[in-house]
């Protein structure tokens, strides 16, 4: 995918979906084998090879992820761990299979942390491609938000450590629309025809329609999904699609292309750097939240190193500066506290519902539920067809 850099002062971010960061793996906590400890050695440190989606971490002002002060380079000096980071991910498609080549077909695994979204992660689980975490090691695993902890597929996060969360909703122009958009069904009204994107990633895309119809994404069915995906297959038939998106929605919105789009949360906030009239909504009816999160493949050979760099990040105020550059949600405990007391700009953004958002907008997110395997290989397929 395109990167999302949007020219502008800092802090800004490249976007969720555009570089792959090479990250490192950890090993099975020795309270979760049992009592036995675990079979690798966790007192060495080095280098770290590390996957993630562009733009994902703090950078200088030439894309430079390196810098001095910044997140890798402070890695290197605290935790004597040196990453070697590719932003190479560009999707859950053809990227998730770069995962799996070097996670089952490669030993070690190419790989010492990957960050793929959740109900990717949940397949890597259930398929035997992750290491247990090396809790023993990562005492910052305290901090994670307890949202993260309840996932039926790794209770108490045993297997993986959430990275950033988002919120796909709906962003729109008022003066292209004309009016307020509240309703993901504004999407479909025919006044906007040709003018609204909708979004690559079908389990957001589906979600959000499934919304529309009444329907818990969270808890989809092969029916009430196969609705969802009936209501954008119609859509795009009727010529209400103006253009299937993933993070490229942002410049079709600032150019006039697009009046509305579903969206991700903090792409939204990089455009209204630029375009504060774009508006970013949760609807009425809810909005799709996610995550990419921090999975370890199995074999890794650098568990040390991985623990290092998830304890360290899950540092408050160490989470707090990669939140200040990517606006996303964080998943660490203390960030938004870490943000007011920078005060300036972190402490504008730490009084931001989309990064925090409150109770009751937390009642209408959804996460995606998940189908039998088939039927949803089945979906991804035909809505990966769809989007062409």
């Amino acid at each position: 995918m395109s990167p999302r850099r949007i020219s502008g002062p800092a802090p800004t971010a490249i976007g969720r979906r555009q570089f792959l960061l090479g990250l490192g793996a950890v090993g099975l906590a020795a309270c979760a084998t049992g009592g036995q400890a675990p079979d690798f050695d966790l007192g060495g440190r080095g280098r770290l090879r590390m996957l993630n989606w562009p733009d994902y971490i703090d950078v200088d002002d030439e894309g430079n992820p390196f810098y001095t002060g910044g997140t890798l380079a402070d890695v290197a000096a605290i935790e004597a761990v040196t990453v070697d980071y590719e932003p190479s991910y560009t999707d859950n498609s053809s990227g998730f299979d770069l995962i799996v080549a070097s996670s089952v077909q490669t030993q070690p695994p190419q790989y010492d942390i990957v960050v793929p979204t959740n109900w990717r992660a949940a397949q890597m689980i259930a398929n035997g491609w992750a290491e247990p975490l090396p809790i023993e090691i990562i005492d910052n695993h305290v901090n994670i938000d307890p949202a993260f902890l309840t996932n039926a597929w790794d209770r108490g996060c045993r297997y993986q450590m959430p990275w950033q969360a988002g919120i796909t909703g709906i962003a729109y122009d008022p003066a292209a629309t004309d009016r307020p958009l509240t309703s993901v069904n504004d999407l479909f009204d025919r006044s906007l025809a040709g003018r609204v994107g909708f979004i690559g990633e079908m389990r957001e895309g589906v979600g959000l329609a499934m919304l529309a119809n009444g329907d818990d994404p969270s808890r989809p069915t092969k029916a009430t999904a196969e609705a969802g995906f009936d209501r954008i297959a119609d859509a795009e038939a009727a010529g209400q699609v103006g253009a299937f998106t993933f993070e490229d929605f942002a410049p079709k919105l600032a150019s006039g292309e697009l009046a509305a789009a579903m969206a991700w949360s903090g792409d939204v906030a990089i455009l209204q750097a630029q375009r504060p009239d774009i508006e970013f909504v949760v609807p009425e009816e809810g909005a799709i939240q996610w995550f990419d999160t921090m999975v370890i493949p199995t074999g890794s050979a650098n568990v040390a190193a991985a623990g290092a760099f998830m304890n360290f990040v899950y540092d408050p105020a160490n989470a707090a500066r990669i939140t200040e550059w990517v606006q996303y949600i964080s998943p660490v405990i203390g960030v938004q506290d870490e943000l007011a007391r920078l005060g300036g700009a972190a402490a504008e953004l730490a009084r931001s519902q989309v990064l925090f958002p409150d109770a009751a907008t937390r009642a209408r997110l959804f996460t995606w539920g998940g189908l039998d395997q088939a039927d949803e290989d089945d979906l991804d397929a035909r809505y990966a067809a769809l989007v062409g």
